[in-house]
């Protein structure tokens, strides 16, 4: 357990102080009630010949009772709202934290991963508190007023409890610290393998399409193999704790019966003493067995606590004000790439002094090999990543000086890899912002070519959609997302592959409302088919990692380059 950790955790009970204050009170109060009971169960036995003393001493323990029964609904009803609280800022903190980091740890970091440790380990973390919460203050409050209460009947024999008591902590703090090694490991691979199963179910076509489904049932068996091994070793480790604190219990308790008959015998205790005494002997060291068993039932949650933290600690984006003057979204843009160096893993640079510009208004495409760098271009000018040299310039302003949400705000981005939310058709056209209007919507989707098939869905524009839906071909989920860029009314128009998955029918309209969009708009677009970039004002062709050439279609097929030679290879194709 990192005791930082612990400290920062103190810091989410913020606007719950009063109920924490209140429970720990109901703790205190639950505790004296319980140990006050064989204090006068022993006066009692000792009463047995005064009938009135009796019978007000019997009522006591009733009252006693009754009241422990009713604070202790009232402290699970308080520690539960607490403890899921405490669960819900760390989920929304995690969340949160999820649209702020840096694409980098989104790249390395698996979507499995990520569920994992917002949906289990934040909920790991609440029961854990829940269970703490429940047994710390008035396990607390048990071990004292039992104490003081032991002291004042016989404090010698009283002396025998408070001397083996550090030998049960002992065996207890032992036994959780390889406990809580265990279960960290063990949240680990439960975080792989939410992963795992999140990564089959999501592509089990392609599992299907390659007969892989053994392969993968057999790696998810070894994963769960590794699971069970852990689990097991951490649920035994946790599990003896409290077999081990009640030896030590037996001891202690043998001890007092041993010294207490003998004290009993010599007339210096009297039965009923000698019961509270037993009876406080064993309610004594309760707690201890308790919160032994508590600690090491949260090692697992201190396990999934330091994942959720290193997760909230991860970098993150800065914040970025919004500087005064930015220009209207209606206005012309220019684009210029100057001497701009990257690489994702360093000293393997993608990108190598690459410079070009893009003129107010102008179509601009991007052609070259696969992996030559051109989706990486369009990641550093929407500021996903940041250049290792080099700049971009936006209307000759560094888009390092404009704020990334600001920025974003005036690029319409069409990916090859298409996405829906789980919603509406029209929810999903006006993804970027209510302000879009149904009549944009509709537009959009009649320039887009995807208005004939929506209308022949059940709800039509309020029918639900995702990516699931196989009854949607993904030609048609691509339209809706040209649709959906159409509708944001974009100043920049960036297309990456925008048409990967269409028939050359549904190409050719897209292209004819793509024109149509782009009109008047600067705009980059990256094709694998060369036949969409020929009528760009210009094309640059990256080679790699470097500018092979800039000019049209025409002057690059003249020039009998790099980009003639590709040409000449996908036409013959």
């Amino acid at each position: 357990m990192n005791p930082k950790n612990l400290k920062r955790l103190f810091t989410y009970l913020k606007g719950s102080s009063g109920l924490v204050i209140m429970s720990v009170i109901i703790g205190l109060l639950y505790g004296g009630a319980t140990v006050a009971i064989p204090f006068f169960a022993g006066r009692a036995i000792d009463s047995l010949g005064d009938t009135g003393r009796l019978l007000r001493l019997i009522v006591n323990i009733l009252v006693l009772l009754i009241g422990a029964a009713l604070l202790q609904f009232v402290l699970i009803r308080m520690n539960n709202r607490i403890s899921y609280m405490i669960g819900l800022k760390l989920r929304d903190a995690s969340y949160a934290k999820m649209h702020r980091v840096k694409m980098s740890y989104i790249d390395r970091t698996s979507a499995g991963s990520l569920q994992s440790l917002i949906i289990s380990d934040v909920e790991t973390v609440s029961d854990g508190i829940l269970l703490f919460l429940n047994q710390f203050a008035s396990g607390i409050s048990t071990i004292l007023i039992t104490l003081a209460v032991m002291f004042v009947i016989n404090w010698k024999i009283s002396l025998i409890v408070v001397g083996f008591t550090p030998v049960s902590i002992a065996v207890a703090s032992f036994i959780a610290k390889g406990s809580y090694k265990s279960f960290a490991k063990q949240s680990k691979i439960r975080s792989d393998q939410t992963a795992f199963s999140a990564e089959s179910v999501n592509n089990f076509r392609e599992c299907r399409l390659y007969n892989v489904s053994d392969v993968r049932k057999s790696g998810f068996d070894g994963i769960n193999e590794q699971y069970k091994e852990t689990a097991t070793k951490a649920t035994f480790l946790s599990s003896i704790s409290n077999p081990s604190s009640r030896f030590v219990n037996a001891l202690i308790y043998a001890g007092v019966v041993l010294t207490g008959c003998l004290a009993g015998i010599g007339g210096t205790i009297t039965v009923g003493a000698l019961t509270s005494l037993l009876a406080y002997a064993n309610q004594f060291m309760k707690p201890f067995n308790d919160l032994s068993a508590v600690y090491t039932e949260l090692s697992d949650s201190f396990a999934c606590l330091n994942r959720i933290f290193e997760h909230l600690d991860s970098p993150e984006i800065p914040d970025e004000k919004i500087p005064d003057g930015m220009p209207d979204k209606n206005v012309q843009f220019d684009i210029e790439f100057k001497n701009i160096s990257f690489s994702y893993v360093p000293g393997r640079p993608v990108l190598k002094e690459i410079s070009f510009k893009v003129g107010k208004g102008e179509s601009f495409a991007i052609a070259g090999p696969t992996g030559c760098g051109k989706t990486t271009l369009i990641n550093l000018l929407m500021r996903y990543y940041e250049p290792d040299s080099g700049d971009i310039l936006i209307n000759g302003k560094s888009i390092r000086e404009i704020p990334r949400s600001e920025l974003r705000h005036y690029i319409g981005f069409v990916t090859q890899d298409t996405w829906l939310s789980d919603d509406t058709v029209m929810e999903n056209i006006r993804f970027s912002g209510p302000h879009i209007t149904d009549e944009e919507v509709f537009d959009a989707c009649k320039k887009s070519g995807c208005d004939s098939f929506i209308r022949k869905l059940p709800k039509r524009y309020n029918e639900m959609i995702d990516n699931s839906r196989d009854d949607i071909s993904e030609g048609q989920k691509q339209l809706l997302t040209i649709a959906r860029a159409m509708a944001s009314d974009p100043s920049i128009m960036i297309l990456d592959e925008a048409t990967s998955s269409v028939d050359v029918v549904t190409e050719d309209r897209i292209q004819k409302a793509v024109r149509e969009l782009l009109n008047g708009r600067t705009s980059i677009i990256i094709a694998h088919r060369l036949s969409q970039i020929t009528n760009c004002d210009k094309i640059v062709v990256i080679d790699g990692g470097k500018v092979s050439e800039i000019g049209s279609h025409d002057e690059l097929i003249a020039n009998g380059g790099f980009y003639s030679k590709l040409y000449a290879s996908y036409i013959s194709g």
